[in-house]
């Protein structure tokens, strides 16, 4: 199972759990993953999961997904690699980390 450790300059670490399927980003609360940030839209991007790897895609946002300093409407994640939505970045790691928190 994937984990993503989610950082912003205002807030402490949390680490989300990735299961199959898909997790939705953005500062709406109809998000799974609320991002209250007024960089980042209403429905941002979405990561999808299936048979253990993911993929994050850019939901036609008004300031873009970044994938390790770069622009991308569609990648495939790795462990290390860096996501940035407006001032949050996400780290993609491997692995169940204790006192986590899954994301349906």
């Amino acid at each position: 199972m994937n984990r993503i450790s989610l950082r912003s300059s205002r807030e402490s670490e949390s680490i989300i759990l990735v299961r199959e399927g898909t997790l939705h980003l953005g500062r709406s609360r109809d998000n799974d993953l609320v991002i209250d940030d007024r960089t980042v839209s209403n429905r941002h991007a979405q990561i999808v999961t299936y048979f253990g790897a993911s993929y994050i895609e850019d939901l036609g946002s008004t300031n873009g997904t970044f994938v390790n300093g770069r622009k991308v409407q569609m990648h495939t994640l790795h462990p290390g690699d860096v996501v940035h939505l407006g001032n949050y970045s996400f780290v993609v790691q491997l692995g169940r980390p204790e006192g986590h928190r899954t994301a349906a």
